[in-house]
């Protein structure tokens, strides 16, 4: 199969970077449009400094007025936090970071009335040395393998994801449920906003693939877990867009995809 930077338009940023703790990080992104879709409501970014890595996406919410706008205001507003962070503390980063995302997309709604109701997801990874810091609100997920084993790190606020939780329906219902992209918590919606958090220390070797619901919903875990296994993720990450592009692609596609290295053991 051709390569699909080949074929479609892909951006694709490249960043290898060493912490202090001699770990390096190797990660590749991709967003596009999808194949139904009139404009690419996704955003994304991937900063390093120093010791530290950013990785976020956001999903403007398909429907409302001002989705992209509400997306690329909250990775602005997680962006220029990244900036003004000394260090340490990388789970009150994150939680901070959505939140002030959440009052600037909330106070410009109210004051345009042309983007009233805009909101967005946000999933925010801050990585400090080998310590992982998870903020998220929405439907993007974190996944990651490690010693062959995939894991979904993020939970769902989607209306089939909380009857799932309450065993009202099965795995297979959720799947296929109307709910599972109406949205229960999310960006923009109100004044305050409860994030989840989640911490972990990483391992040498695990990757990670951070990505909206237009990427994950149309692949099986079985295919991102065998994604993430391969040696050249840029590669993977490209099969993987095709993999949605072929099923028919009906929402934008955002990943991105980081490994953890040791020393110089990964790289570009």
């Amino acid at each position: 199969m051709a390569s699909i930077a080949e074929r479609i338009p892909l951006f694709t940023p490249t960043a290898t970077t060493d912490n202090q703790t001699g770990c390096s990080v190797l990660c590749r992104a991709v967003t596009h449009r999808g194949l139904v879709r009139l404009r690419n409501e996704d955003a994304f970014c991937v900063l390093s400094n120093g010791n530290r890595q950013l990785f976020a996406v956001a999903d403007g919410l398909g429907g409302h007025r001002g989705g992209s706008i509400a997306s690329n205001m909250a990775i602005d507003t997680v962006k220029n936090e990244f900036t003004k962070w000394n260090g340490k503390g990388n789970d009150r980063f994150v939680v901070k970071a959505i939140q002030k995302a959440n009052q600037d997309v909330f106070s410009t709604a109210q004051t345009h009335p042309e983007l009233f109701s805009m909101q967005t997801t946000a999933t925010v990874v801050a990585l400090e040395n080998d310590l992982l810091a998870i903020g998220h609100v929405g439907d993007c997920r974190l996944y990651r393998v490690r010693n062959g084993h995939l894991s979904i790190l993020t939970k769902d606020h989607s209306q089939a994801a909380e009857l799932l939780r309450l065993h009202l329906i099965s795995p297979e219902d959720a799947a296929q449920h109307p709910g599972r992209h109406q949205l229960t918590r999310s960006v923009g919606s109100s004044p305050f906003l409860r994030v989840d958090l989640l911490k972990e220390k990483t391992n040498p070797g695990d990757s990670y693939i951070l990505c909206s619901d237009g990427l994950w919903s149309e692949v099986s875990h079985d295919v991102i877990k065998n994604a993430l296994l391969e040696e050249d993720i840029e590669k993977s990450l490209e099969e993987l867009v095709g993999t949605v592009l072929e099923a028919g692609a009906p929402d934008n596609i955002t990943g991105i995809v980081f490994r953890i290295g040791e020393g110089n053991g990964v790289g570009a």
